[in-house]
């Protein structure tokens, strides 16, 4: 629960609360859905298959050319993410001190480097426990301050009802409309599914129980706890509106962004006590560094895995000399982190941002995992079809946000109560909002009877601004259903072979209700007393007759093929 809940859920949750009202608490209802989802039909799954790499199970499912393209992928995308991971302790340093933020991004970035190098996993899991318990501290802080500083919850409740961030239920179905029930319930869940169901980091853990049962028991307790810290997460947004209902530090120009709202609350209220501004930098400083030292380990073993543990120079290194691979790999990764900072710096808000990466990157190969789990009917032509495809639809919705601004705008922020000498920057500032704001809503173009503005966005740029959480509801499927058909039309032959350790539990309980072109016949299963399925398959007479192409499936692996009979 400690390496998934980084300081991007610390500070950005208590930014979107600030910003968009408590309606963002249904994330967390979401959360607890996609934790459940992700450990039933996915991670149970690697777990039977005993496998190393969770990628492994596409060059097993599949072929090696998938594997390898859904590794790239996930490469890049948990370098960017990790390097969002660095950027949110910065913004909270350089809001308390006067130390240069990108000064800050390249301290905590090596800080934790170099522990995760030195320590490796046990590093990680030993420090875990201290890092949760003061990213709860360190909320905990400032609901306590915020609340004595107004007098009592009474009248944060109060103001902020009248500012509107006392909202709990939404149901807008507009897909522009950025949190609402929909968004959370929905949106979230397959948004970020993909960052657990296909996590090398999450896999890592969810394996190393003693038994199936213990790490399902481990899952149902992570969810509930991560769904209760972003729920908790979320407080301090409504008490920070209710202290600053009447001078936004934003717009006053006392900080640059809205994630560093609650830093500035920090080192405004809790200077005057000793330790406290400490404990919660700590906090936040905690909750980076074991996201940060999970996910470099997790990068670390998919690249060795993957790319090079394959090649004959290092099919036979010792135990030693991979851990030594492993470390200098963490090492490169986690300063390759540093550098993409400068990359994910301009991507909006932290919330925003991870979640955007998450549903344009990880949907496509979310979308292949499923297809392999779900859809006997499939093999490697078509999926490869479908994948393509939904890298092809995630570039197109990635590049369409960063070329236009399509974030939406915040619920009314005043400055009413600020300080007089503070008041010309105010009007600096609002006036370049507002021209940039007419600026990008009135685009002039030349006809002929003089100037003409257009009064709505084009076509392409009203399908980027739904709402982020919409993303994956667009990569996702489509990857599937192009995956799908595209497998129909190339012949599903391979399906005949596939070993059902491959597919999820649920997909082989409900083996009888599926068509005969989706499901092979050659397969009877046998509920037995003790509620596992046993399955008897004529996998091992057919596997000498396969064929190379068939072999491309995955089907005939010799550590997965056993006896006639296997229990799953």
């Amino acid at each position: 629960m400690a390496s998934n809940m980084s300081a991007i859920a610390t500070m950005g949750s208590a930014a979107e609360t600030y910003l968009y009202s408590c309606v963002y608490w249904w994330m967390s209802v979401g959360n607890f859905l996609l934790l459940l989802l992700a450990g039933h039909f996915y991670l149970s799954v690697y777990y039977r298959l005993n496998i190393i790499s969770v990628y492994e199970y596409l060059e097993i499912r599949y072929s090696r050319v998938v594997r390898l393209l859904a590794t790239a992928i996930y490469i890049i995308y948990k370098l960017l993410y990790l390097s969002l991971v660095i950027y949110a302790p910065a913004l909270a340093l350089s809001a308390v001190t006067d130390l240069n933020e990108w000064v800050a991004v390249v301290t905590v970035g090596l800080v934790c480097t170099i522990y995760t190098t030195m320590g490796g996993m046990k590093a990680v899991i030993w420090t875990d426990l201290l890092q949760m318990l003061l990213m709860f501290a360190g909320v905990l802080i400032v609901i306590i301050k915020g609340v004595m500083e107004m007098g009592g919850f009474e009248n944060v409740w109060r103001i902020a009802e009248e500012g509107g961030r006392v909202r709990y239920v939404d149901f807008d179905v507009d897909p522009k409309a950025r949190n609402t029930v929909w968004t959370g319930l929905f949106g979230y869940t397959l948004t970020m599914i993909p960052s657990l169901g296909t996590s090398q980091q999450i896999a890592q853990r969810f394996n190393s129980c003693r038994s199936e049962r213990e790490a399902m028991k481990a899952v149902y307790i992570g969810a509930a706890l991560s769904t209760a810290y972003l729920f908790y997460a979320t407080v301090p947004g409504v008490i920070l509106y209710a202290v600053y209902a009447d001078c936004d530090p934003v717009t006053n120009g006392e900080i640059n962004k809205p994630d560093q709202v609650i830093a500035y609350f920090v080192i405004q209220f809790l200077k005057d006590l000793p330790g406290m501004p400490g404990l919660f930098i700590a906090a936040i400083f905690s909750a980076a560094l074991s996201t940060l030292s999970s996910g470099l380990n997790s990068l670390a073993a998919v690249f060795f895995e993957d790319f090079l543990k394959p090649c004959r120079c290092f099919q036979n290194v010792t135990d030693q000399t991979a851990t030594v691979i492993l470390k200098i790999l963490s090492a490169m990764f986690g300063l390759l982190s540093i550098l993409f900072v400068y990359v994910v710096s301009n991507m909006g808000t932290l919330v925003q941002a991870a979640l955007s990466l998450s549903g344009i990157m990880l949907g496509p190969v979310f979308g292949v995992f499923t297809l392999g789990v779900f859809f006997p009917c499939t093999n490697t032509k078509g999926v490869l079809v479908g994948f393509l495809t939904g890298i092809g639809i995630g570039i197109v919705i990635g590049t369409g946000t960063i070329m236009y601004d399509t974030k939406q705008p915040p619920l009314p922020l005043s400055t009413d109560g600020c300080p007089a000498e503070n008041i010309t920057y105010i009007l600096s500032n609002f006036t370049t909002m507002a021209m940039t704001t007419l600026t990008d809503t009135m685009t002039a173009n030349q006809t002929e009877g003089g100037i003409r503005y257009d009064e709505g966005p084009s076509g392409y740029v009203s399908f980027i601004s739904m709402s982020h959480l919409w993303y994956a509801w667009i990569v996702v499927p489509t990857t599937v259903i192009v995956g799908l058909l595209a497998s129909l039309v190339t012949g599903n032959k391979e399906t005949r072979t596939i070993n059902p350790k491959l597919m999820a539990p649920v997909c082989l309980k409900c083996h009888s209700c599926l068509p005969s072109c989706c499901f092979p016949t050659e397969y009877e299963f046998h509920e037995k007393e003790d509620n596992e399925l046993e399955v008897t398959t004529a996998i091992d007479s057919k596997c000498q007759q396969t064929t190379d192409t068939d072999k491309e499936d995955g089907v005939c692996k010799d550590h997965l093929l056993g006896k006639e009979t296997e229990n799953i």
